[in-house]
């Protein structure tokens, strides 16, 4: 046999009820809505503004890769382009692909997979496991990397001016 549904239960509920406490009842369902409604509206507006500063942030990220007027550090370069990767969407990264970023700006380090090592070592970078040793390197940007990705982004804009 099937349940009834919140809604039956509910308007079963709602049927005891004297007229004064459905006008009551009626007041809080309008303020419940409204509520909603805003927090919707909320949430949609912070996506929308997280998916603008995304999109800003790969602007300038291509920008910087692409001037030539900009001096990069490998390690530099690396986090860059592994952030506008990030950025993008990618949920994990590897050397192979970053190579072929970095190469299409002509920022590619001359050790791609050192660099990752280096960088893993200052916490920017979080390597997956499970990888064969021989194969290219998958890995991630941790927090502390995004947000040094970040600082760079803001240092390139301050020194541009």
């Amino acid at each position: 046999m099937e349940q009834p549904s919140k809604l039956v239960n509910l308007a079963d509920e709602l049927w005891k009820l004297s007229t004064e406490e459905l006008e009551g009842f009626l007041e809080v369902i309008s303020k419940i809505i409204e509520t909603k409604a805003i927090l919707r509206n909320t949430a949609e507006g912070s996506a929308t503004n997280q998916d603008r500063a995304a999109a800003d942030d790969l602007r300038e990220i291509r920008r910087a890769l692409e001037d030539t007027n900009i001096t990069l550090s490998g390690p530099e370069s690396v986090l860059l382009a592994s952030f506008y990767k990030e950025l993008e969407g990618a949920e994990s990264l590897d050397t192979r692909a970053l190579n072929i970023t970095l190469d299409s700006y002509a920022r590619k380090p001359s050790n791609t997979t050192t660099t990752i090592e280096n960088l893993e070592k200052k916490g920017h970078i979080e390597l997956m496991k499970g990888v064969n040793p021989h194969a290219h390197k998958t890995f991630r940007l941790t927090e502390s990397g995004k947000n040094e990705g970040r600082a760079l982004l803001d240092r390139i804009a301050r020194a541009s001016g």
